[in-house]
């Protein structure tokens, strides 16, 4: 996400740098590998240290040595087992005349080519004491070490600190260290932050980082660490972070230069008709956080607001009130949702006040006919006020809104920046509200909703209470299949939840219902194994053959899968059978029972969104997590947690905790930029002097190089991209 300078060293394809075959070049091509920065982004595995030549006497057990030694012999034979080996013995230059051999079980006829008996060479590998079967031996001995003759090379060259990389699809290691080896020699380059601000803040600039990433300094003693371990990885970390800040602050000060003109003074009206015309009275919450959003929208400027709140804190109801507002004043406005299920939903809740109300509502999906599609567009860009609710459709650059006031984006985690940026490309004035039920920690919003007020709903509904759950590991599969139908058979109207959709339903797998683990707060991606829908039927059919099931998924035509939840929304079914499609969306406020198979490999923010599908009508509810593996000590914690009730301001929080440096956390929506040396949660702790440091190159900005205002206008181009799926 660094705006890389416009230099040979970064712009040039890589087709032009080396020998890389066309199947080679396609095959990167598929990996985003297209120019010479794309190659320089990816570091180094690791760091081979050759800055010290070491005697074949000091070799010891699994500590990687660099030595120097004669060949004495060689030949090609075979081990025990019958595989062919060469084997090359040597013996040390130093005075000790140490013995080593050498192994190659690879290449034999080329390397046995490039050895001579009686010429001395330099090899760099890890010495073994052990033979096959775990027998000591007294020579240290050598599987695949790199070597060079010292005919040709000058020895004192070979010295210092080397990248090691990994084989890309096409090029070996040491193709791929000549090409960058070509691209580094293209240094100087020009730099792309204020020298002073490099000085006052002691930083260098990204250019100089990422050729020391490549071409570590040649530093006397001490440890090496891997290269994405280093200091200098972090300091670029550190940077692109700064640099994803100062766009965020640039389009908020875009934002805030943007003076509108209100048609109102007030925000009353319809919204307030809407609320006398619910079943249920707005909590106090609820009313406090319409106000608050009402002063952002009365504001000079364009608002941009982010709603959290608790699964059943009543979101829908703050939205629509505000919705129902803006359309009274004649306004267009619109409610956007991931999917089409949730999109209809949204649409079936409002439908009957618009219709008491007077208010225009419009849908538009993908999937609707072309007829009312056209009808609808048509309406829209002849400014007819009113609501339009629908998915990602609405971002399509063929539907114009003649003048959209307020747009509000559903499961904002389904989304990103470039979404948003996609929105106020139709009306740069327009007021912005995101919700989510899946509350993200303070320090990671600050990353990803830099550019957005966050209000927050505590609390939720009265009669709503988070479900009793229940844990059961995978030899207790029966016990828990046996709660469940037993609480069915009571009454009650359940889901069961699989991992996986399974070879009777064309064995394909879940990507696009698994997009939604991928929140902010990292879900776990869910194991490829495990019961699928089909094994669940069975399952169900054999326990309870009475009971009335129903199977939903991804890969279902729309209308079959609407009809299957009408259905179960009605009571003629009692259980359905579902993927994580389920996970948000999904009203039934009969439904208290759930049971999810392989519940381990979910994260937090996954199992506290299945979790508010149940108990949605005020009831009792029950959430059983059955495991169909042995469980880690994390997963152990995650299920502790839901067990004890917490709630999800609290899972937020714990589930970023449990997350070791190991594990990222994926931003793999369209609409979010690619980090290429940020990693969260690691990197979290940089945010704040980040954010000051983009704060300092915004009073820099007529220092700017060309290439860093150049670089955040090709960012915003390309979340827009993204956002767009072209």
């Amino acid at each position: 996400m660094i705006p890389w300078p416009s230099h040979p060293a970064f712009q040039t394809p890589l087709g032009e740098l080396g020998r890389i075959s066309p199947l080679a070049l396609e095959q990167l091509e598929k990996k985003g590998l297209i120019l010479s920065s794309d190659l320089l982004t990816l570091p180094p595995l690791r760091y081979q240290d050759r800055r010290v030549i070491t005697p074949l006497c000091d070799a010891r057990q699994d500590t990687p040595l660099f030595f120097c030694a004669t060949v004495s012999s060689l030949k090609i034979t075979t081990t025990r087992s019958g595989k062919p080996c060469l084997i090359v013995n040597c013996e040390d230059l130093t005075k000790t005349g140490a013995k080593g051999k050498i192994w190659f079980f690879q290449g034999l006829n080329w390397i046995a080519k490039a050895f001579k008996v009686g010429r001395n060479y330099a090899f760099y590998g890890t010495p073994s004491f052990l033979a096959t079967g775990g027998r000591s031996i007294t020579i240290p001995s050598f599987t695949h070490p790199d070597f060079f003759d010292l005919t040709i090379e000058d020895v004192n060259k070979l010295l210092g600190v080397f990248p090691i990389y990994g084989t890309l699809k096409g090029i070996t290691s040491h193709q791929r260290a000549n090409l960058l080896s070509q691209i580094l020699d293209k240094w100087p380059v020009p730099t792309i932050l204020p020298e002073e601000f490099l000085l006052k803040n002691k930083l260098k600039d990204p250019t100089e980082l990422i050729r020391i990433v490549h071409l570590p300094p040649n530093i006397p003693g001490g440890h090496i660490p891997l290269p994405r371990q280093t200091k200098t990885f972090r300091a670029l970390g550190l940077l692109e972070l700064t640099i994803w800040r100062l766009f965020y602050l640039k389009e908020r000060f875009f934002r805030q230069k943007t003076q509108l003109a209100r048609t109102y003074t007030s925000l009353n009206g319809k919204g307030e008709d809407f609320i006398k015309l619910l079943p249920f009275s707005l909590t106090s919450e609820q009313t406090r956080v319409i106000s608050v959003i009402k002063e952002g929208l009365l504001a000079p400027s364009p608002a941009t607001i982010l709603l959290q709140g608790e699964v059943g804190s009543g979101k829908t109801a703050v939205v629509a009130s505000i919705l129902f507002t803006l359309a009274g004043y004649g306004k267009q406005v619109a409610l956007v949702a991931p999917t089409e299920l949730l999109a209809r939903q949204h649409l079936d809740f409002l439908a009957p006040f618009a219709q008491k109300l007077g208010i225009n509502l419009f849908y538009l999906t993908g999937t609707i006919t072309q007829r009312e599609r056209k009808g609808t567009l048509s309406a829209l860009q002849n400014g007819t006020p009113g609501i339009t609710v629908g998915t990602q459709a609405i971002l399509g650059e063929k539907v114009n809104f003649s003048s959209l006031s307020l747009a509000v984006i559903d499961e904002q985690h389904r989304f990103g920046v470039g979404q948003r940026l996609c929105l106020r490309e139709k009306n740069p004035s327009l007021d912005l509200i995101s919700m989510s039920a899946t509350p993200i920690p303070r320090s990671l919003s600050q990353v990803l909703y830099g550019d957005m007020d966050i209000v927050n709903i505590l609390g939720t509904l009265p009669g709503r209470s988070l479900p009793d759950t229940y844990y059961f590991p995978k030899e207790e599969k029966e016990e828990a299949y046996k709660l469940f139908v037993s609480l069915i058979e009571k009454g009650e109207k359940g889901f069961l939840i699989s991992p996986r959709i399974g070879k009777a339903y064309e064995d394909l797998a879940e990507e696009e219902e698994n997009q939604s683990q991928m929140t902010q707060e990292g879900s776990l991606k869910p194991s490829s194994k495990g019961p699928s829908l089909a094994d669940m039927e069975r399952e169900l059919k054999s326990l309870a053959p009475d009971i009335r099931q129903g199977t939903i998924h991804g890969r279902q035509d729309k209308l079959f899968r609407s009809k299957v939840m009408q259905d179960f929304r009605a009571g003629e079914l009692q259980v359905l059978i579902a993927t994580t499609i389920v996970e948000v969306g999904v009203d039934i406020p009969g439904a208290n029972v759930m049971l999810v198979e392989g519940a381990e490999n979910m994260g937090l923010a996954q199992l506290h969104q299945l979790r508010g599908r149940v108990g949605r009508g005020g009831g009792k509810a029950s959430l059983i997590l059955l495991a169909h593996s042995e469980i880690s000590p994390n997963a152990a914690l995650r299920f502790s947690a839901l067990q004890s009730g917490a709630d999800g301001y609290e899972l937020a929080e714990l589930d970023l905790e449990l997350r070791g440096p190991g594990e990222d956390i994926g931003l793999k929506q369209s609409g979010w930029p690619k980090f290429s040396f940020l990693k969260f949660p690691r990197d979290l702790s940089q945010v704040p002097r980040a954010h000051q440091l983009a704060l300092e190159l915004m009073a820099l900005e007529d220092k700017f190089s060309n290439d860093l205002t150049l670089g955040l206008e090709e960012l915003q181009k390309s979340l827009l991209k993204g956002a767009l799926g072209v």
